[in-house]
């Protein structure tokens, strides 16, 4: 569901991830609406997964896209370098999320990556 307080708003998401203890960079990610109280409510559809860099100049890495689920598994590249990562999701209502209709959007806590 994306809930909007306001027209052309958009919508919070909660962002959660799990690592996995047999796979150190195999972690699950979940994503759920930060509901407020009296928003208009529509189902997302689609999520965009990004990767994010934290530091001096965040960067955004495009992981994946996920239909009609709100959670997905992902297995980072053991290229990638070590340092505080974040994930990001930009959640859709429908497949039209190439026009920049922009439902949700939340960010995971941070996270070391060793």
């Amino acid at each position: 569901m994306s809930c909007r307080a306001g027209l052309g708003g958009t919508a919070a998401l909660r962002v959660a991830i799990e690592f996995s203890a047999a796979a150190p960079r195999s972690l699950a990610v979940s994503w759920s609406p930060d509901t407020v109280s009296g928003a208009h409510c529509k189902k997302l559809e689609y999520a965009r997964i990004f990767l994010v860099a934290l530091g001096t100049e965040p960067q955004r890495i495009y992981l994946d896209i996920v239909d009609r689920h709100p959670a997905t598994s992902l297995q980072l590249s053991e290229a990638l370098a070590a340092g505080e990562y974040a994930i990001e999701i930009d959640a859709y209502g429908s497949a039209s999320w190439g026009d920049g209709r922009l439902d949700a959007r939340g960010r995971s806590a941070s996270f070391t990556v060793v």
